[in-house]
């Protein structure tokens, strides 16, 4: 079985409302669908959702655009991975190895497909081939973006009518905005609902971080990605008594170890596309559970494809303890949620992701377990 070619151009999905981050300048939603065919007839999907403005410590890494993507893909993974077996997914990452630096969207995207053949190959859904099921489901929490703090206290209740008991608050651009938003969703929503702010290092240092999060102690479970630079989140760590979390700190294995080594937070945020795809997610979370950090599976608000990478991944994690924040993936007139989970009013999958009691239950079938809507995404294609 033998790699023919690589398929790869971008779509975009309607939003329900804007969402937005610190640092973050455009809108979600952009991606790139990518297929992997074989000489068996046998294709797997992926996707990238590649952000320019968004990335690790002080501007590294990161920074790709559906452009750059589409040409790393088309112009230096295709040619290193045709002829190669596509199940060989360990050889394949060593192959773009050789080729490439960074560019960990890309690699993720192609990386995901491999796995769809994987899955399809063997007939099995890919959490069982990567390890199985260590909890029957995965706990969604769902993303408050930047907005008001009437708009974000309605968000929040309306999540929980949903059936969503974990939150993550975006914040980082005005802490006594953050520090208002946190109080008014905890009184709306009550204690039960796990709170967790997350910053994008939108705080300078340490000192004004902790600063902040003195007032926010009580409110808050936890907090996500404060400040720039492992040594700022070491010193925030050891002075917080709410418990931090590493984003954008924390990319690959490499990353992982120094965060360990550091005590630079109490949790890891592993992302499929940070680390390149599941076969590098899993060396992080190999790492975290050395180190016995609880992890979540975040990302940037994937299509059906990505998240069901997700959804796979975090079955058979045993560090992925914590509500992951993705999403609960749908397509138009068959939304299995009002507001909870669901960013976009439209999806390029044929039916919803299971979901119960806020909870993406496994899919079970070969590979990634989807069906791809062929005409949906040509609908939503750019170009």
């Amino acid at each position: 079985m033998k790699i023919t070619r690589l398929d790869a151009y971008p779509f975009r999905l309607p939003l329900r409302r804007d969402f937005r981050w610190a640092s973050l300048e455009q809108q979600l939603g952009h991606f790139v669908f990518v297929e992997v065919h074989t000489d068996s007839g046998i294709s797997g999907i992926g996707e990238a959702i590649p952000l320019p403005d968004w990335g690790g410590d002080h501007g590294r890494p990161g920074g790709e655009t559906p452009g750059s993507v589409l040409d790393i893909i088309r112009g230096v993974i295709a040619p290193a991975l045709t002829g190669l077996d596509p199940t060989a997914i360990e050889a394949a990452h060593m192959a773009m190895d050789r080729v490439l630096r960074g560019h960990s969207y890309a690699r993720c995207a192609v990386d995901i497909a491999l796995h769809d053949i994987l899955g399809q190959v063997a007939g099995l859904p890919l959490y069982r081939l990567i390890g199985g099921a260590v909890r029957p489901c995965v706990q969604v929490a769902h993303m408050i973006g930047i907005m008001s703090t009437d708009d974000a206290r309605d968000e929040a209740r309306a999540s929980c009518v949903d059936g969503i008991s974990a939150l993550q608050i975006k914040g980082g651009a005005d802490p006594e905005r953050d520090i208002a938003t946190v109080r008014a969703i905890r009184e709306a929503v009550g204690p039960e609902v796990f709170l967790r702010l997350d910053a994008n290092q939108g705080y300078a240092r340490a000192k004004q971080a902790a600063r902040v999060l003195s007032r926010m102690a009580g409110l808050l479970d936890m907090v996500e990605q404060p400040v720039a630079d492992r040594a700022e989140m070491a010193a925030l760590t050891a002075a917080s008594e709410i418990d931090v979390i590493a984003d954008e700190s924390c990319w690959d294995a490499c990353d992982a170890i120094e965060i360990v080594r550091d005590r630079a937070a109490d949790a890891i945020s592993i992302y499929l596309a940070k680390a390149g795809g599941l076969a590098p997610a899993r060396r992080v979370a190999a790492v975290a559970m050395a180190a016995g950090l609880p992890c979540d599976v975040n990302g940037s608000l994937e299509s059906g494809i990505g998240n069901a990478a997700n959804l796979h991944f975090a079955l058979a994690s045993p560090p992925v303890t914590l509500a992951c924040v993705i999403p609960l993936n749908a397509p138009a007139g068959r939304l299995t949620s009002q507001v909870a989970g669901r960013y976009f009013e439209d999806d390029i999958i044929g039916e919803p992701l299971a979901v119960r009691d806020g909870q993406l239950l496994p899919p079970e079938r070969p590979g990634l377990g989807i069906t791809l809507d062929r005409a949906r995404l040509e609908q939503y294609r750019v170009g």
